[in-house]
């Protein structure tokens, strides 16, 4: 390497001190002309001091700049010199004598400040290594961005498959619901046309008797054995049992239909507005019905409480995830109470069951994404944690106590104007 350019009239252990820098120094006139270049310098663009010596500060920024564009001289960043600019910092590219382009970050001080021409010290330092960092930390964030689109599609795609699975296990037990009513209904209506066929039998041999005019002894008796033969008193009291049963059928498979459409609002998926959460409530019972048959008794006690400012979809589906695992956790025989009640200005849905429990060291994560305690295939671990979503953006709460082998108690609370504040963008 060759010697540093000397500093003119610069003490000997001035040009020492700076020759131990690891960042380029360059000394330059009031015509931009290098005057000193330091060891640093030397190495950092490929020229021996003899070579920067008497070289325009200017030509390190040719051939061409970062961008692609040529400085012309009275344009150069260092121009402000012949003003009598202060102190400059700036990043740049400075040309190596190899041809290769130097990021550099360059600092310039005046050595009389407000005095044009008086010249000044050039320092700068190779950035090429933080440039090729930021480069690969950029990389790194528009990668980190098209995961979390990515993300975001995957998990709009599982809240989706969740939905469905839902769907699917009401289908199953609507179908199971609605089977019941038009099961009994049909074979009501056999029975029915059967009875009906016997009546008109009786009727057409009364209009016979009628049509000859007399209604003699012998008639008499053959019309009274055609009634024990069809036994015509059943026929009158069952007639009318039949049509009862019928039209009670038809009418619970009404209830059903109405209470699978308030339950998923078909149409009014994003309307919010002050929901009866007891409808709410008995719509979801409605439609998980063929979970508790048999197995869970259910109990309500409902309070006196006002409508709710909510999403009543969502809320729907908060309902059926909590009482969905209360049915669940209830193996043989069980108890189901559904409460609400006002608190202050919070509605609280309590629903508590007598199943297994769950253990101290599973309740924290049970509102954790894709968690369950089924076996594989048998959830996807979303239910409880779109839940508590939903509830929170409701600005509510859920609390959950419960005792292994005694049963779990779950709070839903909604803010009454919970709902509002979410939809003005602030917080409840």
């Amino acid at each position: 390497m060759s010697q540093a350019c000397p500093l003119p009239a610069a003490p000997a252990f001035l040009t020492c001190l700076l020759d131990t820098l690891t960042e380029g120094a360059l000394g330059i006139d009031g015509q931009h002309l290098i005057t000193y270049a330091n060891r640093a310098a030397c190495a950092l663009l490929g020229y021996s001091a003899q070579a920067l010596c008497g070289a325009s500060l200017h030509s390190l920024l040719q051939p061409r700049h970062a961008d692609g564009s040529a400085y012309p001289p009275e344009q150069s960043p260092f121009a402000w010199l012949e003003r009598g600019g202060a102190f400059c910092f700036i990043e740049d590219v400075f040309w190596q004598a190899n041809g290769q382009a130097l990021d550099v970050e360059i600092t310039a001080n005046p050595l009389r400040p407000g005095e044009p021409g008086a010249g000044a010290v050039v320092i700068f330092r190779d950035i090429a290594e933080r440039k090729s960092n930021q480069a690969a930390l950029l990389k790194a964030f528009q990668d980190l961005d098209t995961l979390n689109e990515r993300l975001e599609q995957a998990h709009g795609q599982l809240l989706q498959n969740e939905k469905l699975a839902s769907v699917g296990q009401l289908a199953a037990g609507m179908a199971h619901e609605i089977n019941n009513p038009i099961g009994f209904v049909s074979s009501n209506l056999g029975s029915l046309d059967k009875h009906i066929q016997a009546l008109l039998r009786l009727i057409e041999h009364y209009e016979v008797l009628e049509r000859d005019g007399a209604l003699a002894a012998p008639q008499l008796e053959s019309l009274a054995l055609l009634k024990r033969s069809i036994d015509y008193d059943y026929l009158r009291e069952d007639v009318q049992d039949l049509l009862q049963e019928s039209r009670q059928g038809v009418e619970r498979v009404r209830r059903i239909v109405k209470s699978l459409k308030d339950f998923s609002r078909e149409g009014v998926e994003y309307q919010w507005g002050e929901i009866d959460l007891h409808h709410c409530l008995e719509s979801t019972l409605d439609v998980l019905a063929r979970e508790f048959d048999g197995r869970c008794e259910l109990h309500r006690e409902y309070g006196d409480i006002p409508p709710v400012f909510c999403l009543a979809s969502e809320i729907n589906q908060v309902f059926m995830s909590v009482l969905l695992n209360a049915a669940q956790s209830i193996q043989t025989q069980g108890r189901i109470t559904v409460r609400t009640t006002l608190e202050g200005e919070r509605v609280v849905i309590s629903i508590e069951d007598s199943g297994c429990g769950i253990a101290p060291e599973v309740l924290p994560n049970i509102f954790d994404p894709f968690f369950t305690t089924r076996s594989v295939g048998q959830g996807s671990g979303l239910g409880l944690s779109v839940a508590y979503g939903t509830v929170q953006r409701h600005g509510g709460d859920i609390e959950v106590h419960s005792t292994p082998g005694a049963g779990t108690r779950v709070r839903i609370l909604l803010p009454l104007r919970g709902g509002a504040a979410h939809l003005q963008g602030g917080k409840p």
